[in-house]
């Protein structure tokens, strides 16, 4: 074995046992002077770690002595005053010393290894450091009194500690990583949900945890488009700061509610969003999706780069940038396994067996529709022939042409037929991506904001207002004038284009790879489903016109349970806002509207089972199997 080897390995052995006594210390705090002591001796692990390094890269002894001979004076002078000190002092001293300390002790080794100064990231990115933090890391959760929510919050960071692009093959760090954090969100959001009900600690320590995650995200992608660990290395640094802080100072002290704040609640999924976003991204890197580097990454991206000379340049640039990403496959592999678990956990809350069956079909639809059969099937480079693979209507796969309009006016036709029979909830409920991301539990939590938030407020009831009316209007009159473009710029008849884009493919690009998650991130400020009750999604909006004339509608078996019903939990659960279906059971036996896009909330929630769904199914038991009764009776 190599000699130098054994001599780092008794340095990092020696370094490690004299930082988990000063973990042990100050973890227990059995009296003010035995931590005094102990951050003392961190303290003086600092000033060798960086005398020591100091005098290694830049051959200088003067640094070593002088910085260990005025720390050994002041320091013990400072321990022989310190008869009272407080815990809300000492605990981000010695979180700053804890990290400080092996950072310098990672660049000493890293000198004394290559006789070279070591910069951040080789300070950082080194079995060494990795290995010794690690084992404080551990060791100090082990010996900390913390259980519940904090606890499992510290793991998950932990999890994510040893996986440096150094010290592992550098896909394996970012899909490990992604894994890692996804589970991590799940945990966060599980965590939330279950205290929806009041405020608590949690709340604002979570949001801590998922800044570090976003951090490191960017980090990645930074990496990827500059060959620059900084950032990341930077997040790592970070999260180990936070890590030890939280295991001797406990959860922010601050607590909060997030159904209840609608800024909290925001911070939370805009947060969680940023780190998705590029952890999306990263996932595009590591599968080819995009091409590392500035120019690698720009080649890769969906629409047109312009050169960023004016507002309307750096504008369209943005968008490119924003959609690409949000329109990719892995962007929503990633999302659809996150939103998935919380959408089975949900699906488990549901007692109404077709509530569960319909989660089931969405769950399944996402994988299958969305990701499977567009992406990696043996279908998959035809889908733009095939009927019913138009997920998203006029725009989806390809500009209008000729050879293409089977497929499309296919979909229209299932769809519109599906529509027709099932109601809009065969895409509004299963097979579009929004409800997906709108049923888990923590997301669908947040339908309080229907109610509470200035705009919730005025889409609340199944009522069609005025600028409803114009939205739905406008925007498919616009997007079908969009499509008559396309077929005659595909004709060759004319010429019109955005930037070389064809405009329909536009449309789609900005509508749903960039205005949905506007909708969605701003759920505290819009309330849930606003793609339905804003009326800006023009493939549910004609989906929506073709059940409001179809056979789909919501049904009671008695009136009178409703008319004497005081808690009217129906409508509360409705994650559209259609408060007055009450007043229209009692009134008509049954509930209709354009809006309902049969997501089965209600009919979970009532009391008495009272409510069920009504569809082709049901017309055509009453009209042969009740007829043929009446005909055998008669």
């Amino acid at each position: 074995m190599d000699n130098s080897y054994l001599l780092f390995l008794g340095i990092a052995s020696s370094m490690l046992a004299v930082m988990l006594y000063v973990v042990y210390e100050v973890e227990k705090w059995k009296s003010v002077k035995r931590v005094s002591i102990a951050l003392y001796i961190l303290g003086m692990m600092f000033t060798m770690n960086l005398g020591a390094y100091l005098y290694v890269a830049y051959h200088q002894s003067f640094y070593f002595l002088a910085i260990n001979g005025a720390y050994m004076f002041f320091g013990l002078l400072a321990v022989l005053n310190s008869n009272e000190i407080k815990k809300q002092i000492v605990f981000p001293i010695f979180t700053s010393l804890m990290v400080a300390s092996e950072y310098f002790m990672g660049a000493l080794f890293y000198s004394l290894a290559t006789g070279a100064p070591a910069s951040f990231t080789d300070s950082i990115d080194n079995p060494w450091f990795v290995g010794v933090m690690i084992s404080e890391m551990v060791f100090a959760l082990s010996i900390s009194k913390l259980n519940g929510s904090l606890k499992r919050f510290l793991i998950s960071l932990l999890l994510l500690m040893p996986w440096f692009p150094r010290v592992f093959p550098i896909n394996v760090v970012f899909w490990a990583s992604s894994a890692i954090m996804i589970g991590a969100t799940v945990l966060i959001y599980e965590t939330l949900y279950a205290q929806r009900l009041k405020a608590s600690q949690d709340t604002y320590t979570a949001l801590e945890l998922m800044v570090i995650f976003a951090l490191m995200m960017t980090g990645g992608f930074v990496y990827f488009v500059t060959r620059s660990f900084i950032i990341y290395n930077i997040s790592m640094i970070l999260g180990m700061t936070w890590y030890f802080y939280r295991i001797v100072a406990g959860s922010n002290p601050k607590k909060g509610n997030y159904i209840k704040d609608p800024k909290l609640s925001f911070s939370i999924i805009f947060t969680t969003f940023i780190m998705e976003f590029f952890m999306g991204s990263v996932l595009d890197f590591v599968m080819g999706t995009f091409s590392p580097g500035i120019s690698g990454f720009i080649s890769s991206l969906s629409l047109p780069w312009l050169t960023p000379s004016s507002f309307i340049s750096v504008l369209w640039d943005g968008i490119d940038i924003v959609g690409s990403v949000l329109g990719s496959v892995w962007f929503l592999i990633m999302m659809g396994v996150e939103m998935g678990f919380l959408a089975f956990k949900k699906m488990t809350e549901m007692h109404v067996r077709e509530n569960k069956v319909r989660m089931g079909l969405m769950i399944s639809a996402y994988a299958l529709y969305t990701i499977y059969l567009s992406s990696f099937s043996p279908i998959s480079p035809i889908a733009q022939y095939v009927p019913g693979m138009w997920s998203m209507g006029i725009g989806t796969l390809a500009p209008i042409s000729g050879a293409v309009l089977i497929g499309l006016i296919g979909t229209y036709v299932i769809f519109g037929g599906l529509s027709f029979l099932f109601g809009s909830r065969n895409l509004c409920a299963v097979s579009c991506t929004a409800p997906l991301m709108y049923q888990g539990t923590f997301y669908d939590s947040l339908k309080v904001y229907n109610r509470a938030s200035r705009f919730g407020r005025k889409t609340l009831t199944s009522k069609l207002s005025g600028w409803f009316k114009f939205v739905v209007l406008g925007v498919s009159v616009f997007v079908l004038i969009s499509a008559i473009i396309s077929y005659l710029h595909s004709a060759g008849i004319v010429a019109l284009t955005v930037y070389g884009v064809d405009i329909t493919l536009l449309i789609y690009f900005i509508w749903f790879d960039i205005l949905w998650y506007v909708l969605f991130v701003s759920i505290p400020f819009m309330g849930t489903f606003a793609c339905v009750t804003s009326g800006y999604c023009y493939w549910g909006t004609f989906n929506q016109a073709v059940s409001s004339v179809g056979l789909f509608r919501l049904k009671i078996r008695d009136p009178n349970q409703c008319i004497t019903c005081k808690t009217v939990d129906c409508a509360n659960a409705c994650p559209v806002g259609l408060t007055d279906m009450r007043a229209s059971f009692i009134k008509k036996g049954e509930f209709k509207s354009f809006k309902c896009v049969g997501l089965g909330e209600c009919v979970d929630a009532c009391p008495y089972n009272n409510i069920f769904f009504y569809d082709v199914r049901h017309w055509l038991k009453e009209k042969f199997i009740g007829k043929k009764r009446n005909n055998n009776l008669s």
